[in-house]
């Protein structure tokens, strides 16, 4: 092959070469456009759908949460940093000013009978977290029951510990839960830790809907026969206290905390109630069908029955001791 043939065959093959180069070139840019254009095409519609997404994905959270027992939709202001800073602000403020009252309660307490002056019983708080909540201690240690509530004539509380439960006073000790942020001034009241209830998107309360609703549970149920005491509680009493703490959590606002605090003021001076006619109350708004359980004619003594509940009945009652 002389020279000439020589470098047109070259010539030729660098011509196919580039040929094939920018063959191969174009197929790449058309599978990297065709790829660049779906990764565009799916990021175009994650960005059009996203607000459906996110509010049929909320409605989806929403429902699952309302499908799980004890679980409600809280309102914006019971998590509320605003809520917390009144709550540290009013705690503080009455821990400070009710000092010289806490101490005579404590000078009751001590001479009542032998033991700490402080009782603490592990309760269920916000998520279902347990801490220790503490009060001023109204019965007599050696036979407080495991259960830790006491009932309506109960001879194990002493007369001081009548005194300070009469007026709430054996209470006070738990302004010291809130300023801790174990508990709130309003919300449910915290349950057992051991029993079953609503799990608590918020801090458990020292007052609330249903604590004043029910605040002379142990005499309501003086008004219900002995043998549908148990059935009663558990099947109308419960479902009532579950949905006024409910709804509660739901629409709870600042004013609403503010009005309930107020009650809870005034009822506990007043101390003056018909139990009867409050149960009444609560039965035709709540469960009209189970008006006819009460009894016939108002029961004012205290039954021999009441101190043998069982445990779970009495545990899943409000306060302890």
């Amino acid at each position: 092959m002389n020279p000439v043939e020589s470098l047109g065959s070259a010539h030729q093959d660098n011509v196919l070469f580039r040929a094939a180069n920018l063959s191969v070139s174009r197929e790449e840019k058309s599978v990297s456009s065709h790829w660049l254009g779906e990764v565009a095409s799916v990021h175009v519609f994650l960005l059009v759908s996203y607000p459906f997404i996110r509010i049929f994905s909320q409605g989806s959270a929403e429902e699952f949460a309302h499908s799980r027992p004890g679980v409600a939709a809280a309102s914006a202001w019971v998590n509320s940093r605003t809520r917390r800073l009144l709550d540290i602000t009013v705690a503080a403020l009455a821990l400070l000013l009710l000092s010289p009252l806490m101490a005579l309660c404590w000078v009751l307490v001590r001479r009542s009978s032998p033991g700490p002056v402080l009782f603490r019983q592990l309760r269920a708080g916000r998520n279902g977290k347990e801490f220790a909540l503490y009060k001023f201690r109204s019965m007599r240690i050696e036979s407080r029951v495991p259960a830790g509530h006491t009932v309506l004539g109960d001879s194990r509380i002493t007369p001081a510990g009548a005194f300070l439960r009469r007026y709430k006073m054996d209470e006070l000790p738990q302004f010291w839960n809130v300023l801790k942020g174990d508990m709130s001034l309003v919300g449910p009241r915290p349950k057992l830790a051991h029993h079953d209830g609503l799990c608590l998107p918020c801090r458990p309360g020292l007052t609330g809907q249903a604590t004043l609703a029910f605040r002379h549970e142990e005499r309501m149920l003086l008004e219900i026969p002995r043998t549908e005491v148990e059935q009663f509680y558990a099947s109308v009493l419960k479902p009532i206290k579950a949905a006024l703490d409910i709804n509660y959590m739901e629409n709870a606002t600042f004013l609403s905390d503010v009005r309930l605090l107020g009650q809870t003021f005034f009822r506990c001076i007043r101390c003056s109630t018909d139990a009867r006619r409050e149960l009444l109350a609560l039965l035709e708004r709540y469960a009209p069908h189970e008006i006819g359980v009460l009894r016939e004619e108002p029961r004012t003594p205290l039954p021999s029955f009441l101190p043998e509940l069982t445990s779970d009945l009495v545990g899943d009652l409000d306060d302890a001791a």
